[in-house]
């Protein structure tokens, strides 16, 4: 299909020219940024996409996307995957200021290609480091570029003013309260701490902290003072809720929380896994009897809500081991690997834990396993994948090896 313009004004038209509809936009064509978090300092990318499946081929595309240079700064651009496509047989204009960047697409100079209706055409991704400490935002726009390039998509040789949805970023307090996450095996426990980011406030005397978790997948069985506070008290609360109370200094030594943004750990939370599933790990006001906050306090006075960043405990059916432990005696050595050869070709009992036998990590069983032990056991050859040499969860479930009738047996 031919364009049926000549490229000096398909160019033009692509850079330099809009229709605007009434509401702002055809809403057949959505022109999106992603939104984004983060805290001042923080590298952040919005990824810009083009909803076109209520619409028909795409032939161009141009826009602007201007920042305020004082809250974001603009480190780089790369071309998304439908807008590559251009670099063989089209044309591409890329620009980069403090101000915001600019791109101008036509797929195929010969209109020999276009980009069909999709509700995801890949169009670029716009990296920015936060400069500022309140929240901001990436907005589409008329206004960068000489001459200003317009924000438009092109349809049967039409330039179209597209709905739009500008990327919104969300910039985080830099001082913060962080759940961590973890993953644990069904039956077993695992730990999860809240650790304190410190960047502008001083020490803090005493902390209270309020999380919510799902009762019917964990429940926590111990919480450690790592803080080292000299009141350190968790309040008995209902089921899903967990409440903690900490004093830095209760004898006049002038201890305070970290005063420094070393991500200082206050609590691990031993947590029992009892249902496969994830729970969300939230910091959430108001829970406990009397009803806690999460905040810091200074001195006898005020007291300070970081920003919250939340975790989550994801609970798996599957079985700790040690790779190269194929003969399950808890140690690894020359054994292993002649189980493992009796197994293959002398009619030997099938291992309990086939992922163990799968030296190398490959999803398969076979001779270069139990050569591997060898190498590793006389020649210097190198260690089993992981998890070794302690024993831990397969870093690649679903190969289709499992252990002792785990949830990886595929």
């Amino acid at each position: 299909m031919k364009l049926g313009l000549s490229v000096g004004s398909v160019l033009a038209m692509v850079l330099t020219t809009t229709i605007v509809f009434a509401g702002g936009g055809d809403p057949a064509y959505i022109l999106s940024a992603t939104d984004a978090s983060g805290a001042t300092g923080d590298a952040i990318t919005l990824d810009i996409a083009i909803d076109s499946s209520a619409g028909g081929d795409l032939q161009g595309w141009s826009f602007g996307l201007c920042s305020d240079s004082a809250a974001l700064q603009v480190d780089s651009q790369t071309l998304g995957a439908d807008s590559d496509l251009a670099n063989s047989g089209g044309f591409v204009n890329q620009s980069l200021t403090a101000d915001g960047v600019t791109l101008g697409i036509v797929v195929n100079l010969l209109g020999s290609v276009v980009i069909p209706p999709s509700p995801a055409v890949d169009v670029l991704h716009v990296n920015y480091t936060i400069l500022g400490t309140a929240d901001t935002s990436a907005d589409f726009c008329n206004t960068l570029g000489s001459p200003p390039v317009a924000t438009v998509v092109v349809v049967g040789g039409q330039s179209i003013s597209p709905s739009l949805d500008n990327g919104l970023v969300d910039v985080l307090d830099p001082n913060q309260l962080i759940m961590s996450s973890a993953t644990g095996v069904l039956g077993e426990t695992a730990d999860t701490s809240v650790s304190f980011n410190n960047v502008t406030l001083g020490g803090a005397d005493a902390a209270s902290l309020s999380i919510a978790y799902d009762a019917a997948i964990c429940s926590p069985m111990n919480v450690a003072n790592d803080a080292g506070a000299d009141f350190f008290s968790v309040q008995p609360s209902a089921a899903g809720e967990l409440v903690i109370g900490l004093i830095m200094d209760t004898s006049g030594t002038g201890a305070t929380l970290p005063a420094s943004p070393s991500n200082a750990s206050l609590a691990t939370i031993t947590w029992s896994c009892d249902t496969e599933g994830t729970s969300a790990l939230t910091f959430t006001d108001g829970l406990g009897s009397p009803p806690s906050e999460n905040t810091l306090v200074f001195g006898q006075g005020p007291t300070y809500q970081p920003a919250l960043i939340d975790g989550s405990l994801s609970v798996v059916n599957f079985n700790s081991f040690t790779r190269g432990n194929c003969n399950n005696d808890g140690t690894v050595n020359v054994a292993d690997g002649i189980y493992l050869l009796n197994y293959l070709f002398q009619g030997g009992a099938a291992p309990a834990c086939a992922d163990a036998c799968d030296t190398d990590d490959d999803a398969d069983i076979g001779v270069p396993d139990a050569i591997s032990i060898f190498n590793y056991q006389f020649l210097d050859g190198p260690a089993p994948a992981a998890p070794f040499p302690a024993a831990g969860l397969d870093p690649t479930t679903g190969d289709g090896l499992g252990c002792d009738g785990d949830a990886d047996d595929l």
